[in-house]
């Protein structure tokens, strides 16, 4: 592979959305299919964190798909009292920005 090959490589990595990122908008777009008048439980974001980190790490090595799902984690504000999934969702994706 020539050097200007493994340059384009580089930058369609670098410009591609990290895997937090990507998991924090699998999130959202999960929350926004729950029901809309219920409030949002720690229990239900924590299984569809898990549930979208799992379909999308799939394949990756062990210690980038912990760090991913960590960081995504990590990045989720906190749940308000008596808020919606959908509500929260649109929180979860400008929390996606920063990550």
């Amino acid at each position: 592979m020539s050097i200007d090959a493994y340059d384009l490589e580089l930058q369609q990595l670098l410009a591609a959305p990290s895997l937090a990122k990507r998991i924090l908008e699998a999130l959202a777009s999960s929350l926004q299919n729950e029901d809309p008048f219920q409030p949002l439980t720690l229990d239900t974001l924590n299984e569809t964190l898990g549930t979208e980190a799992y379909i999308l790490t799939d394949g990756v090595p062990i210690p980038v798909a912990t760090d991913a799902t960590e960081r995504a984690a990590r990045a989720l504000p906190s749940i308000h009292d008596q808020e919606t999934a959908d509500a929260y969702a649109l929180r979860v994706l400008q929390a996606a920005r920063t990550v």
